[in-house]
Formats: C-alpha cells, sequence, structure tokens
C-alpha cells in the first residue's frame, strides 16, 4: 500500500489546495495585500510540511475505494488545513519567527509593514480562517450528512482539546514550576490528539470501522512523537528542524527537556546527554506501547504495516539530535 498511499496522500492535497484557491479567487482583490498575505500564509503552512496526519488517515482507512476512499481524501485534507492553522497560532504562542525555513506570518507581517502588532493580529485571524476552512472543507463536500456530522464532531473535538492544550502551555509560563504531569498533559491535549488521535479515528470512520479502536494507539504515539519534538526544540539545529536553534530554551517554554534543565544557570554538556538520554527512554517506552497495541488490536495487515512504520519513523526522530 506504500505507492498507493503516497498517492492518496497528494489526492488530498490536490483537494485541499484546490479548495483554498477558489477561497482566495473569492475573497482577494489587488488592493488589500494583507488579505493575500492572509490567504498565502494559510497555503503556506497547510500545503507545505510532510503531511503526516493526512497520511494518517490513508493509513487508517486501510484498502478502501469509491466513497470511502473520496471520505479518506476528503477527511486528510481537513486535518492538513487544520494542523496549518494551529502552526500558524502556536508560533504566535512561541514566539517563532521561523518554520520550516521561512518567516512565519507574523515575523512577515512585522517585517514587511514594520509594526509587530498588525503581524501578531493577522497571524490570528490567519489561524482562524484556516480552522474554520477545514471545517468549511468538510461541510462542502459531497459526503453524506451523516458522515459529515460524526467527521464534524471528530474534528471540532480535536480544536477543543488543543485549544485547552495550548492555553495550559501558556499558563506553564506564568507558573515558576509547572510539574511533569503538567507538561505532559499539555502535550497530550494540543498534540496527541488532533496529530493522531484525530487523523487516525477519521481514517477508521471513512473506511466504516469504529473510530474508537484507534484511541490507544493514537494516545501512545502521540506522546512518543511529543518527547520527539521537545528534544528537537532544545537541541535541534535550525538547518535541520527549520525552526530557532534551541527555541524552547530561549523562550523558556516547559517541556519533557526544558522541565529537567536547571534553572540557575547553563545546563553542562554531560547533564544535558542524560536529560535528553531520559526523554528518549520515555518516548522508546511510548513506542512500545504502540507496538503492542499495533499488534494486539485486530487491524488488516496493510493497516498494520504501515502503522509499524509510522513507529520507526518517530523512533528515529527520537534520536535524531542525540
Amino acid at each position: 500500500m506504500t505507492e498507493d498511499l503516497e498517492t492518496r496522500v497528494d489526492a488530498s492535497l490536490e483537494l485541499l489546495e484546490d479548495f483554498l484557491a477558489r477561497g482566495r479567487r473569492h475573497h482577494v482583490s489587488n488592493d488589500v495585500p494583507l488579505l493575500a498575505m492572509a490567504y498565502d500564509g494559510v497555503a503556506t503552512f497547510s500545503l507545505g510540511g510532510k503531511h503526516l496526519r493526512s497520511r494518517l488517515v490513508h493509513i487508517s482507512a486501510g484498502d478502501v475505494t469509491g466513497e470511502e476512499l473520496y471520505a479518506a481524501t476528503v477527511f486528510g485534507a481537513c486535518v492538513d488545513l487544520l494542523h496549518g492553522a494551529f502552526l500558524i497560532h502556536d508560533d504566535i504562542i512561541d514566539r517563532d519567527d521561523m518554520r520550516r525555513g521561512r518567516k512565519t506570518i507574523h515575523a512577515a507581517v512585522r517585517e514587511t509593514y514594520g509594526d509587530a502588532h498588525l503581524g501578531t493580529s493577522l497571524a490570528i485571524v490567519a489561524g482562524d480562517l484556516g480552522i474554520n476552512g477545514a471545517l468549511q472543507l468538510l461541510l462542502t463536500s459531497d459526503l453524506a450528512d451523516d458522515l459529515v456530522r460524526r467527521g464534524m464532531r471528530l474534528l471540532s473535538a480535536a480544536a477543543h482539546e488543543t485549544i485547552t492544550g495550548e492555553i495550559l502551555d501558556i499558563a506553564h509560563l506564568a507558573e515558576p514550576d509547572p510539574d511533569l504531569e503538567q507538561v505532559r498533559l499539555s502535550n497530550h491535549l494540543k498534540t496527541s490528539e488532533y496529530s493522531f488521535g484525530t487523523p487516525l479515528k477519521l481514517g477508521a470512520l471513512a473506511a466504516g470501522r469504529d473510530p474508537e479502536t484507534m484511541r490507544p494507539i493514537a494516545h501512545a504515539l502521540g506522546n512518543a512523537y511529543q518527547a520527539a519534538d521537545d528534544i528537537a526544540g532544545a537541541v535541534g539545529d535550525s538547518a535541520v528542524t527549520g525552526k530557532q536553534t534551541a527555541g524552547d530554551v530561549v523562550n523558556r517554554r516547559a517541556t519533557l527537556v526544558t522541565m529537567r534543565m536547571p534553572a540557575d544557570g547553563p545546563t553542562d554538556p554531560q547533564t544535558l546527554a542524560e536529560i535528553i538520554r531520559t526523554v528518549i527512554a520515555e518516548g522508546d517506552a511510548y513506542l512500545a506501547d504502540a507496538r503492542r497495541l499495533i499488534d494486539e488490536i485486530d487491524l488488516a495487515p496493510g493497516i498494520r504495516e504501515n502503522l509499524h512504520h509510522i513507529t520507526k519513523r518517530i523512533e528515529g526522530m527520537l534520536r535524531a539530535h542525540a
């Protein structure tokens, strides 16, 4: 299914690109450059990247055709658009000026107009545009009303959990000593559900299976993925991550890595290496759970094989900056 998987992800991207292009043509005129920057920014962030989330939708759907394949294609486009929107907001919250080696929306507008507030304002509404766009894309699709309703329920729940997780993440900046369990909770809410839970459940829904069977696998994969992301955010080089080097440390974000660093000064190399090993071990434990669940739950062989490919990918991410 690997080659077919690439074709199916591409089909979701084509659907998403067409949806965004139609919206831009309908709403953007040449005399409102900021509106164009908002639409172009949403397109850049949702159509770029590795498209893990749409891939997970198609992996979970399995070997489907006809209306089931169309449903997976629509759901894949929706989760990639939702992801792009969340990235735009996340970059504001995290004060990141770079994403995938390019200027974030708020940074680009700030530099173009010399106005930081204008940049933040436009990025906020651009992210809102993407979140609402994900819902509109589903609502205006040719899917049956019942399937639209069930898909909408999953997407809106994902948005609610992610927003709640971001609020907790912001709260960590105001609290002098958030504990690791609080950090793990915000990580789960802001990443695990919308990045893994929702795509895997939407794929099952598209194929006519019970979406809830994918929840435990998604939880384990999402936590492992976040551990890898926290390592990259603390010690990853910008040439590899496309973001500010050690951005989580510089901007005092509470992560699985930074929470273990001493608060009274720089972390010596030996201590930092031990912290990274500890977080890798935590990620490995989640991956072990994921692999066990993938083998235990009743899944088609192609779905099982592709999910194991995802675990290997995350395992590589965990060690990419060690």
